[in-house]
């Protein structure tokens, strides 16, 4: 017999209780995911916190080891297979630090200067690994007195204008600082100092003499006066043995162009090949009474390659490029005609970085350097005598020193800030004494002498010596660091912020737990 409610509705037996039951079954359900959750957030928060401190310890691995290499300490061999330290106890945890030559992807050498660091940290089981990329700059004690610290250096006058200008070379492994370019001359005449151009906007600090007219400059003041009047060098002398140099006989404009324009109807096929004879110069002192080069004859220098030139010095679109590891030093004795031409590395753009003291322009006598179009020079200018001139869109990636200096239109000197080595701008140099008191035989200084300057600085060390000792109690004295290291973080953090990601799941997942939660309580 069926049992029927009033209005003929038949009875729903037990609906409630099953809607109580599941109610409670989903409510303890999530009641244990949530605590489960709890339970694992304190695990994963306990690995956050030791991953947090050894990315610290790595961090800090990382500045222990760039003030390694900043030292004089011999981590260049004292390492196995490349490890300088191993599981060494830092920070409260423990550190390995490995050092590998970047150029040959082998332990350092003597010669190392390039290398990639690698800080591996390990605190309460868990590791963190940190890399960087380091270029070492060693200290070699030089005696800067061919004002290689200034970008520019005039004995008489100084004049930028136009939209030309002075500015840091980016390119350079220290372009990322910040420092003012220094700038300087001997001259004590008012208006010696003109920069007037739209294009500058890089920091410049003006060096003159302490007894130059307040006037020198009608644009900025001098922010640095020599306590003394420095000697201006001449050249160094040129070697005396040397081999003559020949060049292979131009084309003529005519004919190379109508090369030019049978390749480019052929589609280039091996165009440089067919129709530029690069000539190569190998490892030597060479000498030519006068050097004429055009866009026809490349020159390749290979090794170190002094090269003196007796007069002029043409090139027309021309360009002279180093192979790996070669210099090139020129002695000019007449003018300099240089016009949308090239020297430096391999790579002739300005973003491809050359160390510019591989290439030395030395100018002798009273001369002029013409310096147009779009010549760009990776390399260092001295020219005592000479007037020198920049225009056009030529670019020096270097220095210049010489007589007079002119910028203009939109010519421009990027200054590579490895190029200072303290000089006469530095009181504290080793030019000085501890006084400010200039070395008396830098007084007597009439030319780039290198047997004169070793012998002084040979001197000047062997006093300092005598005076302090060779060694210091390292209990009163810090340890020295003479090295300039520029590095390059590569990997920082892995490790560390894969917990951070784990942490970040887990809280999302017990924020929806929560709410789930409340929304049960709630209905």
């Amino acid at each position: 017999m069926k049992t029927t409610l009033p209005n003929n509705q038949p009875m729903r037996r037990g609906i409630a209780l099953m809607l109580v039951m599941v109610a409670i079954l989903v409510t303890g359900s999530m009641a244990v995911a949530y605590f489960g959750s709890r339970d694992n957030s304190i695990a994963i928060s306990s690995n956050v916190e030791a991953a947090a401190r050894a990315r610290a310890v790595a961090e800090s691995g990382l500045d222990l080891a760039v003030a390694i290499l900043e030292t004089d300490s011999d981590w260049r061999v004292q390492h196995v297979d490349g490890v300088i330290l191993d599981s060494f106890a830092f920070l409260g945890g423990k550190i390995t630090l490995t050092i590998i030559d970047t150029d040959t992807d082998l332990p350092p050498t003597e010669s190392t200067n390039k290398v990639e660091i690698t800080i591996l940290s390990s605190v309460g089981g868990i590791a963190q690994t940190t890399k960087a990329t380091a270029t070492i700059f060693p200290n070699e004690e030089e005696f800067d007195v061919d004002y290689s610290e200034f970008a520019l250096f005039s004995q008489s006058q100084l004049t930028i204008r136009d939209v030309a200008s002075v500015q840091q070379w980016v390119a350079s492994p220290l372009g990322t600082q910040q420092n003012p370019i220094q700038i300087g001359t001997l001259a004590a005449n008012p208006m010696s100092v003109q920069i007037n151009s739209w294009g500058q906007n890089s920091e410049l600090k003006l060096h003159t003499l302490s007894t130059s007219s307040s006037m020198v400059s009608s644009s900025m003041t001098s922010d640095r006066s020599f306590s003394e009047h420095p000697p201006f060098p001449k050249s160094p002398t040129p070697p005396q043995n040397t081999s003559p140099l020949e060049l292979p006989v131009n084309k003529s404009n005519a004919s190379h162009f109508s090369n030019w324009s049978q390749n480019f109807t052929s589609e280039f096929t091996n165009a440089f090949d067919n129709n530029f004879n690069t000539f190569n110069v190998y490892e030597g002192a060479y000498e030519i009474d006068t050097l004429r080069l055009s866009s026809d004859q490349p020159v390749v220098i290979h090794g170190d390659v002094t090269l003196t030139i007796k007069n002029t010095l043409t090139l027309n679109v021309a360009s002279i490029e180093l192979a790996k590891d070669a210099t090139l030093t020129v002695h000019v004795g007449g003018d300099v005609l240089i016009t949308s031409s090239y020297i430096g590395n391999e790579n002739h753009s300005i973003n491809s970085w050359s160390n510019p003291s591989r290439v030395q322009l030395f100018g002798h006598n009273d001369t002029d350097w013409d310096l147009r179009g779009t010549t760009t020079i990776k390399g260092e200018i001295y020219a005592p005598e000479s007037d020198l001139e920049l225009t056009g869109l030529s670019t020096i990636c270097g220095r210049i020193a010489s007589e007079e200096i002119t910028l203009r239109d939109e010519s421009r000197l990027l200054y590579d800030q490895t190029l200072d080595n303290g000089g006469f701008a530095d009181e504290s140099s080793s030019l000085y004494d501890e006084d400010g008191t200039m070395l008396d035989g830098l007084r007597q200084l009439a030319q780039l002498d290198p047997v004169l300057i070793s012998s002084l600085q040979q001197a000047t060390f062997a006093a300092n010596d005598d005076e302090y000792g060779s060694w210091q109690d390292w209990l009163s004295s810090p340890t020295q660091r003479p090295n300039e290291v520029i590095y390059t973080i590569v990997v920082y953090g892995v490790d560390a912020r894969r917990w951070e990601l784990l942490a970040r799941q887990a809280k999302r997942a017990t924020n929806r737990s929560q709410e789930k939660f409340a929304l049960v309580v709630d209905q």
